[in-house]
């Protein structure tokens, strides 16, 4: 019978590619992933990599075990959560990850009504960019991603995951009140400084493409993921930005307009494949479905 971590390590080098890589997944040295491959290959009988140049490459027999892996584990996984959901109970935690916007707007409503109907359920919460977040979802670091994804972006979630969406969140652009920037649409805006995220972050990509396709690169004059904080430079006159309307309920003292197109981003959540009925889980999702028709919507 084959050693279950010793299938994680060749499900991770079949899905990242690399040893070290699958080391900095499984938070194992280098040495340590290389031992549980050579062991699994002993045990299968057959050679399950080789080298290539300074890197391992999964030969056809460790692929169709890799393949193989990748079920076991989801298979571990959904025996997991159907023993939870057998049992009626909805306890243990929930560790959730998610960015900003989404923390300070719907989640604080979902907690609320989680403790209120689940109390030996905890939720621990922490702040990814979307990319971080998937790929600790992936190395179960984390229970349930709550993600968002841009018109024009690739979707980033995998086939090793279970995707529901909640919500299509228009996207708005907001310009002081008053001043040179008050009347100007968003083509108009070349050369007007810009409270904008870093661009490696999925939201500062979308901007950046959104510029690009009304002809001018944004002028960056404030370069921050802090959605609070350009809306701060706004109000004062300092600087235009895009935001989403969900967060509209905490911005006032600018003037709000559509952007060309009338682009959205998708608000999902994402749990690995196999822990679908999870009864922590659902009662999260379904908590979280609930919180959104409250969650959007300007102020007054």
């Amino acid at each position: 019978m084959y050693d279950l971590q010793r299938l994680r390590a060749l499900a991770e080098l079949h899905r990242l590619g690399t040893v070290t890589a699958a080391a900095e997944s499984m938070r194992y040295t280098h040495s340590a992933v290389s031992q549980q491959l050579t062991a699994l290959e002993r045990e299968a009988g057959v050679a399950l990599y080789e080298k290539h140049g300074r890197r391992l490459r999964l030969t056809e027999q460790g692929v169709i075990l890799a393949e193989y892996a990748h079920r076991v584990l989801a298979l571990i996984d959904e025996a997991q959560a159907e023993l939870a959901a057998s049992t009626s109970q909805v306890a243990g935690t929930v560790r959730v990850t998610s960015f900003q916007t989404v923390l300070s707007s719907m989640l604080p409503q979902a907690l609320t009504e989680l403790r209120e109907r689940y109390p030996n359920l905890h939720v621990e919460v922490v702040q990814r960019p979307i990319e971080q977040a998937m790929e600790e979802l992936l190395r179960r670091e984390v229970d349930l991603v709550l993600g968002e994804e841009y018109d024009g972006e690739m979707p980033i979630t995998s086939e090793r995951m279970h995707r529901e969406p909640l919500l299509e969140d228009p996207q708005v652009l907001i310009t002081p009140k008053t001043g040179p920037w008050s009347t100007l649409e968003f083509a108009d805006l070349a050369g007007v400084p810009f409270a904008v995220d870093p661009e490696y972050l999925v939201t500062g990509r979308f901007v950046h493409a959104l510029a690009k396709r009304s002809g001018f690169s944004p002028n960056v004059a404030f370069e921050t993921p802090d959605p609070f904080l350009q809306a701060h430079l706004v109000r004062t006159g300092h600087a235009v930005a895009v935001v989403s309307d969900m967060f509209l309920q905490y911005v006032d003292g600018v003037r709000v307009t559509d952007l060309p197109g009338n682009p959205t981003r998708t608000l999902f959540t994402a749990v690995l494949e196999g822990r679908t009925r999870h009864p922590a889980l659902v009662a999260v999702r379904e908590a979280l479905t609930r919180a959104v028709p409250r969650a959007g919507g300007p102020v007054g």
